[in-house]
């Protein structure tokens, strides 16, 4: 497994996300990875944090993230000083992986994981690309 792909490798996420939006290069899936694993709001708001201090990624946030998301993720975690962020995504990653499996279990004790096809696509091989939010509020990851 790539460290990108690494849940527990949040500095490394940050810092590698923070890198290809300050030096404006093409995003690519293992950008994507940076913000996956229920804790893009952590990420970005050290992001964000960083962008306060560094003209560069400042200058290209807007080209990658919305601003608007991401400055209302940094708002709600504003109280979490920087240094608690990868404390408080652990967090979130456990609190949302329970939440997901919790109805992930609820929908297979309905027998409705016959057809995961017709109700998640893009999910276990299914039809079409996947646009449902997870449950957590961020894309499933």
């Amino acid at each position: 497994m790539s460290r990108l792909n690494d849940p527990e490798n949040f500095r490394g996420r940050v810092n590698y996300a923070a890198k290809v939006i300050a030096y404006g290069h093409r995003p690519t899936r293992a950008f994507d990875n940076c913000f996956e694993n229920w804790d893009g709001d952590e990420v970005a708001t050290v992001i964000v944090r960083r962008a306060r201090k560094n003209q560069r990624l400042a200058a290209n946030l807007h080209r990658y993230l919305s601003v608007a998301s991401i400055e209302a993720a940094a708002e709600r975690l504003a109280n979490v000083p920087t240094g608690k962020l990868p404390d408080v995504a652990r967090a979130t990653r456990a609190r949302c992986k329970a939440e997901s499996d919790a109805q992930f279990e609820q929908i297979r004790k309905e027998g409705n994981d016959t057809e995961p096809d017709s109700q998640y696509p893009g999910v276990d091989g299914g039809a079409g690309p996947s646009t449902s939010r997870h449950p957590c509020g961020g894309d499933h990851g």
